[in-house]
């Protein structure tokens, strides 16, 4: 499982990090894992549950007997003709459409069997509900697109969506025999990561944390703790709401039961999202008051509400900020970033988070650009000349 904006963990190495690592906004666990294989020591903190569950399943080995057991479990899985009863369906509202019936019957008597067969070992428990939450969308009537999910019963013409023949698309994307379709995949999906556990052989796995909380509310979760670097990629100011395009595997995993619960981590969460809690106050940045004011003011982006948005967004990066450059003794910070586009204005994000940097107690800020980003089809013309200023880079912080 990987997050949007996830990073490789050969930066550790290309950096230069150093054996204390801390990475803010974690995900799962890109940094972590290199961390572990480099022998350093890591804390990651993530606010949604199933990425920092991903990140402990990664972060835990498994000694070579209970490796065998879930050998043993995948083969009497393909073996075994009759699953037994299903688990509870969840109550989330587009539960019947995400999947075809046979296809939830079968996911729901497959988490039953992982319940039963394991309840007394929550470590090899935690790694098969692992492989079973990854292949949810590949067996799943939808799929992940844009801010969100779509349904695989339309198909995308440049003149928009045609509905797909019904019936035909099923057995096109899943075979004659559905449930077959969803035990291949599970066992397939435990077998791939069955063989990457060969990684945990090497390296130092016991001296990496990951913490399920608000980067917010980061001096709380680590006290007093210091360490030689932080590199975070933090949530890109583009609207993108992580809760929403992980709904299904948030609620089939278990780790939200209602919708409030979901919109609890939604309204908490960092404000690069419309979902967010767009009311908290935020400190107004002159050079970012100056971009709003150039807003086409029609534009779809600025009636949702962007400009709240920029401003909590630079706020919580503030405060982000300023917590990581408590927790350095002397060494850098790295911030991989993208730029956004809205309302006819590219925001330089990675500009802005230098000069904020630089006010929450950084003495050196310097930008290096990695590559560069598009621009959504709706705003091409309109920004043909500044397109260069879309990009990706990485702030580079200095103590």
């Amino acid at each position: 499982m990987r997050y949007r904006e996830a990073y490789s963990p050969h930066l550790i190495t290309k950096l230069g990090l150093g054996s204390s690592i801390l990475d803010p906004f974690c995900g799962c666990g890109s940094i972590l894992i290199g961390a572990a294989e480099n022998g350093y020591s890591s804390t990651g903190i993530d606010i949604n549950p199933l990425a920092v569950f991903a990140t402990k399943v990664k972060l835990t080995p498994l000694p070579k007997g209970k490796i065998a057991a879930l050998k043993r479990f995948a083969a009497m899985l393909t073996n075994t003709g009759d699953l037994g009863k299903a688990w509870p369906l969840p109550a989330l509202s587009i539960a019947s459409k995400v999947f075809e019936p046979v296809i939830t019957d079968t996911l729901l008597k497959i988490r039953r069997l992982i319940e039963s067969e394991f309840s007394d070992d929550s470590e090899s428990r935690d790694f098969l509900m692992l492989a079973w939450i990854a292949i949810l969308e590949s067996v799943g009537s939808y799929f992940k697109e844009g801010n969100g999910i779509k349904y695989r019963n339309k198909k995308r013409l440049k003149t928009g969506y045609v509905q797909r023949l019904e019936g035909a698309w099923q057995t096109e994307r899943f075979g004659d025999d559905q449930e077959l379709f969803v035990r291949d995949a599970f066992e397939a999906q435990i077998q791939m990561m069955l063989q990457d556990t060969k990684f945990w052989r090497k390296g130092d796995w016991a001296k990496q944390e990951v913490v399920h909380g608000n980067v917010l509310e980061m001096d709380s979760l680590l006290g007093t703790r210091k360490y030689e670097s932080v590199i975070f990629s933090p949530p890109y100011a583009n609207r993108f709401d992580y809760f929403e395009s992980m709904k299904v595997e948030l609620w089939f995993g278990g780790f939200v039961d209602s919708y409030e619960s979901i919109n609890r981590f939604r309204k908490a969460s960092l404000r690069s999202h419309l979902g967010a809690d767009l009311t908290r106050p935020y400190e107004p940045i002159s050079e970012l008051e100056k971009l709003i004011g150039l807003m086409d003011q029609d534009a779809s982006s600025w009636r949702m509400g962007v400009p709240a948005l920029l401003r909590g967004y630079f706020e919580d990066m503030r405060t982000t900020l300023k917590h990581c450059r408590k927790t350095l003794h002397s060494g850098k910070c790295f911030v991989v970033v993208g730029n956004s586009a809205f309302a006819g204005v590219i925001v330089p994000t990675d500009v802005i988070l230098a000069k904020i940097a630089l006010e929450s107690g950084f003495k050196k800020a310097e930008v290096l650009v990695t590559r560069h980003l598009t621009v959504a089809p709706q705003q091409r013309n309109q920004l043909s000349r500044f397109q260069d200023n879309m990009r990706e880079s990485v702030v580079v912080l200095s103590t």
